[in-house]
């Protein structure tokens, strides 16, 4: 990858989970988290969430698929609560961090059976491209185990996950370009 990739890569990364990150610095980063701390953060970065699917849209490559997914949780929380649409919110509450990676794993199974480039979010030959989502689904699944089992803990239950979540991606999307560089 050239440095110019590095940089593209990294500011599309930082630009896609900001919205994330302020999430979880205004819903848990004040204590115990409340029904009104929650509001609020879905309140003040859903806009955040869109903006960034709207500019990773207008790439050229396909958008990475686990910011799609938190951007897309985000956004529709945000609708929910400019919406008053209590049942999702709560839904979300009694889910907590799970509720997340549902979504993620949503968009996963959607892009692995609609799109070229699946969940991975790589061209490449069909079949490693379905082989690379279909272990990036299997991450999704054990980070909502994670989020299930450390439910509360904001460190083990969401931000490890999609850390992981995202270093595998990109691990499988280098994978499925060797695999096209080979075909």
């Amino acid at each position: 990858m050239t440095a110019r990739g590095a940089l593209t890569l990294a500011a599309e990364v930082l630009l896609g989970f900001l919205a994330l990150a302020c999430f979880a610095a205004l819903a848990f980063g004040r204590g115990p988290v409340s029904d009104e701390g929650l509001l609020q953060a879905f309140r003040l970065t859903a806009p955040l969430a869109v903006l960034a699917l709207w500019v990773l849209s207008r790439r050229a490559v396909p958008i990475h698929r686990l910011i799609l997914g938190a951007n897309l949780w985000l956004a529709v929380g945000g609708l929910a609560a400019y919406t008053h649409q209590w049942w999702w919110l709560r839904a979300c509450q009694q889910l907590g961090e799970a509720s997340l990676f549902l979504v993620m794993g949503l968009v996963g199974v959607v892009c692995t059976v609609a799109t070229p480039a699946g969940f991975v979010g790589e061209l490449g030959p069909a079949r490693a491209v379905r082989r690379a989502s279909l272990g990036l689904l299997a991450g999704v699944g054990l980070a909502l185990a994670a989020a299930v089992i450390w439910r509360g803990q904001v460190g083990a239950a969401a931000v490890a996950p999609v850390m992981a979540l995202s270093w595998g991606q990109r691990g499988l999307r280098h994978w499925v370009r060797r695999q096209r560089a080979a075909a």
